[in-house]
């Protein structure tokens, strides 16, 4: 079916409406015949969401794929009429600029040959429309014994009257297409508008589980580079600090990490073979997590946040105590819980290293693997109950 979409990152590859944009890292991951559709702020030029919202992290910037080019243009269509600030632009699979969307109107790569099409129109539908009849007089001459029409035998006007008969059906038969695709596609968008715990959101799950790209989101490799973070909640960070020091960690430093716009402060501790990591997401969020890594790679840590909703690495799992936990609780719950093994220890040279490598590891075996419907689904009711709280406490 080409009424199908699914998501790409767009991060570090956002194009310019109207200009090419060859060799982008999305269109590694587009199939032939695939057109992407790029909502920017009319104003800005800023990449927005599918839904219009501005990201707030890299991760957030992302492209819709499309089947055809037909179904991207009627979704660019809508959402400019929905959002008249908003600027959509197509782009095929080698980046080449299509065409853009705005309440300005619509700009085409080629318009000479855009209008060209557009009067082509016309003599198409007196083309089909004269051959239809002429092959259903045929089929009715050769099943039903009824004479058929010749071309060649029709006076100057019956053949003006067969030509406007056949414009009129070419007209009809185009009207009757364009119906029935409008139609198919606004009944494959109706799981993403489905209430929660319906059957249609349950086909959108598996749709998305089947199309994938959710695991492209996050990038492959990360590059942190020293900073002085602001963190969201300073007296809790103090707090934090307070108890690492007091359990016998070193700081190594804060750093940013600009492929996710996250603040990371590194500690460790090298009597007890512990790691620690101070995380300021860019969507507000904070949080704490102590772990242990072993040589073969693997490791074992817990966390004051709650669950992703995604399942665990069986060699890098992850224990979730929720926000209330305390530095103590989650150093305490590591020594306590973590399994036997050859531990490394960490070192100022090799801890930073040693986190890169273990976000590739970890990224690599969500791509590999793959998201689950299931996943979604409870990655999907958590954003809803997460949306839910904010609206009560405001």
């Amino acid at each position: 079916m080409f009424f199908y979409s699914r998501v790409l990152p767009a991060a570090g590859a956002i194009p310019t409406p109207g200009k090419d944009l060859p060799g982008a890292s999305w269109q590694q991951h587009m199939r032939f015949g695939e057109i992407a559709l790029f909502t920017l702020d009319s104003n800005s030029g800023q990449i927005l969401r599918p839904m219009g919202e501005r990201p707030r992290c890299p991760t957030e910037e992302t492209c819709m794929i499309f089947g055809s080019r037909y179904a991207a243009r009627f979704e660019a269509k809508g959402a400019v009429a929905l959002r008249p600030n908003s600027l959509c632009a197509l782009y095929d699979r080698r980046g080449r600029w299509l065409n853009s969307f705005s309440r300005e109107g619509v700009r085409h790569r080629d318009q000479a040959l855009a209008l060209g099409w557009l009067l082509l129109q016309f003599p198409l539908s007196v083309l089909c429309g004269t051959l239809a009849i002429l092959g259903f007089s045929a089929f009715c001459n050769r099943y039903l014994d009824i004479d058929p029409v010749f071309w060649r035998g029709l006076f100057p006007q019956t053949s003006a009257e067969l030509l406007v008969g056949g414009f009129i059906l070419g007209a009809l038969g185009r009207t009757f297409f364009e119906f029935v695709r409008k139609r198919l596609i606004i009944w494959h968008a109706k799981p993403v508008s489905a209430p929660m715990g319906s059957a249609e959101r349950e086909k959108l799950y598996r749709r998305i589980a089947k199309r994938g790209g959710t695991t492209l989101l996050a990038p492959l490799d990360i590059t942190p580079s020293p900073s002085a973070t602001e963190w969201p909640l300073p007296e809790k960070y103090k707090e934090w600090v307070s108890s690492l020091e007091n359990r016998g960690f070193q700081h190594l430093g804060q750093f940013m990490v600009p492929e996710t716009k996250s603040d990371d402060d590194f500690w460790f501790n090298q009597d007890n073979d512990l790691r620690a990591t101070i995380v300021s997401s860019p969507v507000g969020e904070m949080w704490l997590s102590v772990g242990t890594r072993y040589e073969d790679g693997s490791s074992f840590s817990a966390a004051n946040k709650d669950s992703t909703g995604l399942d665990q690495n069986p060699n890098r799992p992850v224990t979730y105590l929720g926000p209330g936990a305390t530095a103590d609780a989650l150093v305490d719950f590591t020594l306590r819980n973590r399994p036997d093994g050859k531990r490394s220890t960490p070192t100022a040279e090799r801890l930073l290293d040693d986190y890169k490598e273990g976000w590739r590891k970890g990224i690599e075996w969500r791509r590999a693997r793959g998201t689950t419907a299931e996943e979604i689904k409870r990655v999907d009711e958590r954003r809803v109950r997460s949306k839910a709280a904010g609206i009560r406490s405001s």
